[in-house]
């Protein structure tokens, strides 16, 4: 004869975790309680703010680049050269700073993983 199968409370695998039982607005969201969401998880209007700040150096350099570049014709007649070459030196410019923010967030987020994995194992 089988054995009958085990109820929801003593079943691991039909337990739901403590984050979904959480209701949008709830305050223990964020704290101690909770081992999975760290105290300085940023919040979605941190992170856009990130975001348009990342897409706005990217525009702003690449313009900077062609006005230079516009500069460069006017003060040395070489039209179109000089804007053609400021626009991309620009674009290589702002890519590089996009690179570097990028990297130095993730080496950020894996120092902050790195300190929470251990501050749970001591």
């Amino acid at each position: 004869m089988e054995d009958p199968p085990p109820s929801p409370d003593e079943d691991p695998r039909l337990r739901i975790p403590a984050v979904l039982r959480l209701q949008p607005g709830d305050k223990s969201r964020g704290s101690s309680q909770d081992p999975h969401t760290p105290d300085h998880a940023t919040t979605d209007f941190q992170a856009a703010a990130k975001a348009w700040g990342m897409a706005l150096d990217l525009v702003l350099t690449t313009i900077g680049g062609l006005i230079l570049g516009f500069a460069f014709d006017w003060w040395r007649g070489t039209t179109p050269w000089g804007a053609i070459i400021g626009l991309g030196l620009g674009f290589v410019t702002a890519f590089i700073r996009l690179i570097r923010a990028s990297l130095r967030a993730e080496a950020r987020a894996k120092a902050q993983r790195e300190e929470a994995h251990k501050q749970r194992h001591q």
